[in-house]
């Protein structure tokens, strides 16, 4: 069983008991995940991920939206990307203490959210160029043009991103065109439909790019979704 609570900036806390694991499709994200007492952190995600199941207790979790990790964890995003590592890893220990005694509290049953949503607050300082930079990836529109409405130069642009994301800003794109591609294919429209209505080049493009962020074919998607 899977469930998800929606927070006010974007972010999100899910929990999830039973699942027998299986394909993540890739979002950009980055999860601070409760397993068994430990905390990890998933790195921000470019391509699907085969998940475990969870232990018998379950799992928790706090995700933070694309672009808005960059205030609790500055100095690792980069290096992240893709990877699941112990949250002592990544700040220093005191700060990692600090934020596995409100995980564990908050995973262990019901509880005013209060403390992670101050932690999600915390990783939100970037919140409005985030946010405006992921309109731009879902419109799909160029790193350049992006760049100079931000008034930034593109190479200061391109940094950035980097930098509050952990992956560049074409994957970003890319991400979001097959989150695009999922919601057309849970509906009745043909592949065709959906590999142009989600703005790849033509079916195959969607079944390549689709394999390698979702862990499915779009075929194979659409049928379970239905």
């Amino acid at each position: 069983m899977y469930t998800e609570r929606a927070l006010p900036d974007g972010s999100a806390l899910w929990r999830s008991t039973g699942g027998a694991g299986g394909a993540v499709p890739a979002d950009g994200c980055v999860d601070l995940i409760l397993l068994a007492d430990h905390v990890y952190v998933a790195g921000p995600s470019t391509r699907w991920i085969a998940a475990v199941a969870d232990p018998a207790n379950g799992s928790f979790g706090l995700r933070l939206s694309p672009g808005r990790a960059h205030g609790l964890l500055a100095a690792a995003l980069p290096q992240l990307t893709d990877r699941l590592v112990p949250l002592a890893e990544t700040v220093a220990a005191d700060e990692a203490r600090r934020l596995r005694e409100r995980m564990v509290r908050f995973g262990d049953g019901p509880h005013p959210i209060a403390g992670l949503v101050e932690i999600a607050s915390r990783a939100d300082v970037e919140n409005v160029w985030s946010r405006a930079v992921q309109v731009g990836a879902r419109r799909a529109v160029s790193a350049a043009r992006v760049a100079a409405e931000m008034n930034e130069t593109e190479r200061t642009f391109r940094r950035r991103m980097r930098e509050r994301f952990g992956y560049g800003y074409a994957t970003l794109v890319r991400i979001e065109r097959a989150r695009r591609a999922r919601q057309l294919l849970q509906g009745d429209r043909t592949l065709a439909d959906v590999a142009a209505a989600a703005g790849y080049a033509d079916q195959s493009h969607l079944t390549r790019e689709f394999r390698r962020l979702v862990g499915a074919s779009p075929a194979q998607f659409a049928s379970s979704a239905a």
